[in-house]
């Protein structure tokens, strides 16, 4: 027995399989994905209706109100079904009845090609626009006030950040596959069943690139890079802190979408009070609001830490955190990328890139990067104080070493190595 109806959350699984099964899935003959075609359902406007056959779900008609104006989408049927003229018309015939309801006065449909659905249209007088033709153009979740960013201390990040991460392979591929592409492939994450992080936790010693993996992220995925430092909210007074972090919390919920990076989380969540530069006010806040950003799509959490064994176990719980991941130094291979790329850069002269890989054992990528650019200041005060045209030269650069001290030691990747074997979770 046909029964058309309206739809209700649990139909969820019901629906998609449909969309599946008739080409809807990921993208439909309305242009739209199966993440914004869930999200249209859930829309205040939005009237989807079912058709259901012996508790099967058979047919959709998704409708939404515009004005005067309803909108078609997704007017879908089991092949089956919509070889069976009554059970198509019946469910469009439910849904112009709500529109008629809700004051529409004219029902506009994109569909694709001949077909029953488009058979059944024309007999109900739906006609082509003349001289009309369907654009559509799709803005990326970051679409947000620029006056909000600024408020929150936020912005877009170059989208090519994160394709010029260079040297450190292993970082970023862990992040692209474990934290990136299910945010970027919702669809296929869904078909999968792989649930998208909310929140990751990235530790390791200074300098090692945290900072700039959190911008990458935000660089790949096209959405606003938030960053609240623990330490700036001392500055509002105990009274005021918890409050202010709640507020601003409040406002990133409130973008379509947005990757939150909290530095120096240890402020926050030291496993030793005192070591906490906020209140416990603070800190019991901070708490609260993880999970309510995990119960919004489209926003990414980051935090990092230099010492995660300096972190309160709890914090760092699975119902908390997705992923736990090790951002370290970088090894022979990574020092050569990222040299090469500064190299590449500063000058045109030959340089030995080996040589300077083997004297930089423990430099951070901040290390190199501050190494480069002292060879690149030598070479031009050079220039214009004792004349010539040479760039800088494998001298200047090995000089320029010589004179970086090297944040990390064999103490530190030793603590790193252990501290990956202890906390990684990924």
């Amino acid at each position: 027995m046909l029964v058309v109806r309206p739809y209700q959350p649990a139909d969820l699984g019901q629906v998609l399989d449909l969309w599946e099964r008739t080409g809807s899935f990921p993208t439909g003959a309305d242009g739209l994905t199966v993440d914004q075609a869930v999200d249209l359902i859930g829309c205040e406007q939005s009237m989807p209706m079912l058709a259901e056959t012996d508790g099967r779900v058979v047919g959709m008609a998704l409708g939404l109100v515009a004005g005067v104006v309803g909108w078609v989408y997704r007017l879908v049927m089991l092949p089956a079904e919509a070889s069976v003229p009554e059970t198509s018309q019946r469910l469009l015939d439910d849904l112009e009845s709500q529109f008629t309801e809700r004051g529409v006065r004219k029902i506009v449909t994109v569909v694709s090609g001949a077909g029953p659905i488009r058979e059944l249209l024309d007999r109900r007088g739906y006609r082509t626009s003349r001289g009309g033709v369907y654009l559509e153009r799709d803005l990326a979740f970051a679409v947000v006030a620029r006056s909000t960013l600024a408020e929150l201390g936020g912005r877009m990040i170059d989208p090519r950040l994160w394709e010029e991460l260079r040297g450190m392979d292993q970082a970023k591929e862990i992040i692209e596959r474990r934290v990136i592409l299910p945010l970027a492939q919702p669809e296929l994450a869904t078909r999968h069943a792989v649930a998208a992080p909310r929140a990751v936790v990235l530790f390791g010693p200074p300098g090692t690139g945290k900072t700039t993996f959190a911008k990458g992220i935000a660089s790949r995925l096209g959405w606003p890079s938030i960053e609240i430092q623990p330490a700036e909210l001392a500055g509002e007074g105990p009274e005021r802190q918890a409050k202010c972090l709640a507020e601003t919390f409040d406002r990133i919920l409130e973008l379509r979408s947005a990757v939150v990076f909290v530095d120096e989380v240890e402020d926050l969540a030291s496993i030793r009070g005192e070591d906490r530069k906020v209140t416990p006010s603070v800190a019991n806040e901070f708490l609260k609001q993880i999970p309510r950003f995990r119960e919004v799509p489209h926003h990414l959490l980051v935090c990092a830490t230099n010492w995660i064994r300096r972190l309160d176990p709890a914090f760092l719980r699975p119902g908390r955190f997705d992923y736990v991941l090790p951002v370290g130094p970088p090894d022979a291979e990574a020092r050569r990328a990222i040299w090469q790329r500064y190299i590449d850069e500063i000058t045109d002269q030959a340089a030995d890139v080996g040589a300077l890989v083997e004297v930089s054992e423990f430099f951070t990528p901040a290390d190199i990067e501050f190494a480069a650019h002292m060879a690149a200041q030598r070479a031009f005060e050079r220039e214009l104080l004792e004349g010539g045209t040479t760039r800088a030269t494998t001298a200047d650069f090995l000089w320029a070493i010589q004179r970086t001290r090297p944040t990390l030691t064999k103490e530190i990747v030793e603590s790193l190595h252990e501290d990956t074997l202890r906390f990684a979770r990924y």
